[in-house]
């Protein structure tokens, strides 16, 4: 995961609708003082890193918080509101790794079969047979970005995920599938492809039928970035896109076009849509419970130790107290985060449109604070 003081309109909301079953707990499960403590570090940070524009929410058990900081577009002053859609670049993980979990407890994808089964397209390799299981558990070996990602790669558009996968399929595997854990967002994209064949419809539209449609998530969807998108944000950053040098004044980020990264990164949402998703995942309803189990569980390495990603979760937060998921994003211009605590039934989400003066680094201090803040 990669990551001029404006004016700050704090709007805290109540929303009550949601199409998720109630949980087990319907009563508020933070303080006061708890909600305004995660919050507060929103602003905090919005102000120190000299962001552009921001949006929060926090589910607490039973209302949802949420506040929207700065501008969608600082030059035409658009303020954020809470239709204002934001790219949230790798969260998508977490949406394709629901997507491949409810495929096979359909019946319609086999987690354990070599995904040459599905994507024939994508070659054997001399390292060893990979199967979706390993891809969701960041296991499969597969690489993640090197040095390729320039102003043709950020310009190129791909109509299919199956013709994305010419930007790694060819190349050697960097362990034996199984045997290590290794982040990777090109692996959610094969992911991708296999989730299309299994399902026999276009990746997006499956994602969009299984989960966005039924969980209600109506400001959540794929980017494309040939056609306007209402309420879309712009982007912005003080570090520089290429050499990741700080920069004296803040840019204009240009329109990167993330169609490569269809299931590891293209998506846009409002932090309200993403805790409403997030909800789904702290007790059965839409879903069943062998899956939230499923997402929860780590995934094993053929050496007995565990991956540090779970079906695009981040794991390390289920060893604290309280335990925790994380699903994070970060490229330049885009910072999000979404934290679910199941044991307490909270869940919180940010999204902003700017890499402030520290960049992605800053999202460090924010896992922490957030990770500590309902345990205080």
């Amino acid at each position: 995961m990669e990551l001029k003081h404006l004016p700050v309109t704090l709007a805290t909301a109540l929303i009550l609708c949601f199409s998720v079953q109630p949980s087990a707990l319907a009563q508020p499960v933070l303080s006061q003082p708890q909600v305004t403590q995660m919050l507060s570090v929103l602003e905090s940070i919005f102000t120190e890193q000299e962001m552009v524009g921001m949006q929060g929410a926090i589910y607490d058990g039973e209302q949802v918080h949420t506040l929207n900081l700065g501008y969608a577009d600082i030059e035409h002053q658009v303020p954020v509101s809470a239709e204002t859609r934001f790219e949230i670049a790798s969260i998508t993980k977490a949406f394709t790794g629901l997507g491949q979990l409810l495929l096979a407890e359909s019946g319609e994808l086999d987690l354990d079969k070599p995904v040459q089964e599905y994507v024939p397209e994508f070659p054997e390799k001399p390292e060893g047979v990979i199967t979706t299981r390993q891809l969701a558990g960041s296991t499969a070996g597969i690489r993640h970005y090197q040095s390729e990602r320039d102003a043709v790669f950020y310009a190129t558009h791909y109509d299919s995920v199956i013709d994305a996968l010419g930007l790694f399929k060819d190349d050697s595997l960097v362990a034996e599938p199984g045997t290590a854990s290794h982040y990777s967002s090109y692996g959610f994209n094969l992911m991708a492809a296999v989730i299309e064949r299994a399902s026999g419809i276009p990746f997006t539209e499956t994602i969009t039928d299984m989960l966005l449609t039924p969980m209600g998530l109506e400001n959540t969807g794929f980017t494309d970035v040939r056609i306007p998108l209402p309420h879309r944000s712009r982007h912005y950053t003080f570090i520089d896109l290429y050499s990741r040098e700080v920069l004296p004044t803040l840019h204009v980020m240009p329109t990167l076009d993330h169609s490569y990264n269809m299931g590891g990164g293209n998506m846009y949402s409002t932090a309200s849509d993403l805790v409403s998703f997030g909800r789904h995942l702290l007790a059965p309803g839409m879903l069943s419970e062998e899956v939230i189990a499923q997402v929860k569980a780590p995934h094993p390495t053929s050496g007995g130790e565990y991956s540090e990603f779970s079906d695009g979760w981040v794991m390390f937060g289920m060893q604290g107290e309280p335990q925790f998921l994380m699903a994070g994003g970060s490229y330049p211009g885009t910072l999000s985060l979404l934290l679910i605590y199941p044991e307490i039934n909270v869940v919180a989400a940010m999204i902003s449109n700017t890499w402030g003066k520290d960049g992605p680094d800053v999202m460090d201090r924010l896992i922490m604070e957030w990770a500590s803040a309902p345990a205080q």
